[in-house]
């Protein structure tokens, strides 16, 4: 009877283990319908909301954190409240700028995993993360603790362990205080050589053996948190290499753009961003050598999701499309027409992207119609780090007005037969198109076209002025 009971509870345990483990498979099957099916369609940019935190705009009064962190350097009074009220400064720019999300999906999770990073570290309750609008994929700590994640970072890497590495690899720069011993540094006539050369080379050295020590610590706060901390020397390469190249040919194949009109390489380098560029390719070494002692001293396991995957693949997914909102914002169109193209090679039907290819290549041609190009490209020349992007940015400067404006118009015609009554960017990139090559008049139905179906757009007072003026 007894052998008979244990027999019973055995197949029901074994029925109960197989019932969650096929809901705990319908559920992540659920999950990733439901995250695929998110961005399938659309996707609504994030709106800024919020407060901007007090410390960075009230005057400074008294001692800041910074004094505090760093009255047991040695440094005299007058440096370190040189450095703290620069640091204040730079830091006040940059969140009054517009520049940082508040009340955003990504900061909390984000905030997350630094929690699981620095707690038990003396310092760990100074640091405050914040996510950025800034589309380079990097992240910065400064002495008071403030860490700021770009999107552009969020938009790049695989896996929350390879961001809690990014983030550790910053915690450690603040725990041995490296912003403020390198602001130190170069206070320091005996550091400064005869030779330019011998200037880059005491940097360089310096910085990487920075580097080095920050990325020793980050695997020890990895290996202790339970990431795979491995996955450092991966992120490394991520934030150096972008991982869309030879997307050109979508570019070309998608605007039908010959490859015979394509910039050779030689021509194309004189639009990438040439210092970036250099140090992009100087790095490779240092590089090289950080992923080997990471490779070498790394613990490999299967922690690569510790908060939550599902969390990290969705704020993966609307940093892209941010990424290509805030290439917008800044003029950029070039880098906002690519990573368009390329994301849209995931999400073919989404109406954002066809929305952001029509008004990255009106906005093109008007810059080339009013002669303009040339400066365009070089305001935004730090951006065009990969061949891709400068053989795109060298075609569009080369590009004669005529042909750049007849790819506008196939696009567009064709975008807004199909999304036009549905899409606000198309519906009001076909008025604007139709006024600069038609006149105001020709474009009248177009903007009558808009005011009937997006009674609440953005841009109805304009149109509402095109057709009464």
């Amino acid at each position: 009877m007894k052998n008979k009971k244990l027999t019973i509870s055995k197949l029901f345990y074994f029925f109960y283990l197989n019932l969650r483990l096929k809901f705990a498979l319908f559920a992540c099957l659920l999950s990733c319908t439901v995250l695929s099916a998110q961005f399938e369609t659309d996707y609504t940019p994030i709106e800024i909301s919020g407060e901007i935190p007090p410390r960075f705009y009230h005057s400074l009064k008294g001692k800041t954190q910074i004094d505090i962190v760093l009255e047991d350097e040695g440094m005299s009074r007058r440096n370190r409240k040189d450095f703290s009220t620069k640091t204040s400064f730079t830091l006040r720019e940059i969140f009054l700028s517009g520049s940082i999300y508040y009340n955003d999906p990504c900061t909390p999770y984000v905030r997350e995993v630094t929690k699981k990073l620095t707690a038990g570290l003396p310092n760990g309750e100074n640091v405050s993360v914040f996510v950025s609008r800034f589309v380079s994929p990097n992240a910065a700590i400064w002495q008071d603790g403030t860490l700021i994640v770009n999107i552009g970072l969020l938009a790049r890497l695989e896996n929350e362990a390879q961001l809690a590495f990014v983030i550790a690899h910053e915690i450690s720069h603040y725990e041995s205080k490296h912003p403020f011993l390198k602001y130190v540094r170069k206070q320091k006539p005996a550091n400064i050589q005869k030779r330019a050369l011998d200037n880059l080379k005491a940097n360089v050295a310096y910085t990487q053996q920075n580097e080095i020590e920050a990325d020793a610590f980050a695997l020890e706060l990895l290996n202790r948190a339970g990431y795979d901390s491995r996955v450092g020397a991966r992120a490394i390469e991520l934030m150096m290499n972008d991982e869309t190249a030879g997307g050109i040919k979508d570019v070309g194949a998608l605007l039908d753009i010959p490859g015979t009109d394509w910039c050779a390489d030689l021509e194309a380098r004189m639009y990438m961003g040439q210092e970036r560029h250099e140090a992009h390719h100087f790095a490779r070494a240092m590089l090289q050598q950080r992923r080997a002692k990471i490779d070498m001293d790394g613990t490999s396991n299967e922690g690569l999701f510790l908060v939550s995957e599902s969390d990290f693949a969705r704020i993966s997914s609307m940093a892209k499309f941010e990424v290509i909102e805030n290439h917008s914002l800044e003029a950029d169109y070039v880098s906002a027409l690519y990573q368009s193209i390329m994301l849209q090679k995931i999400y073919p039907e989404n109406q954002y992207l066809q929305g952001k290819i029509v008004e990255s290549l009106f906005q093109l041609y008007l810059y080339k119609k009013r002669d303009e190009m040339r400066r365009l490209l070089e305001t935004n020349q730090e951006n065009y780090l990969t061949t891709d992007l400068s053989r795109l940015s060298c075609f569009m400067n080369k590009v004669d007005e005529s042909t750049l404006k007849r790819i506008t118009a196939i696009y567009l015609k064709r975008q807004y037969e199909r999304y036009g009554s549905e899409q606000e960017t198309i519906a009001i990139t076909a008025a604007k198109y139709t006024k600069l090559v038609s006149g105001r008049a020709a474009a009248k139905e177009h903007f009558e076209h808009y005011i009937k179906h997006f009674p609440y757009g953005k841009h109805y007072l304009y149109a509402e002025q095109m057709i009464n003026d």
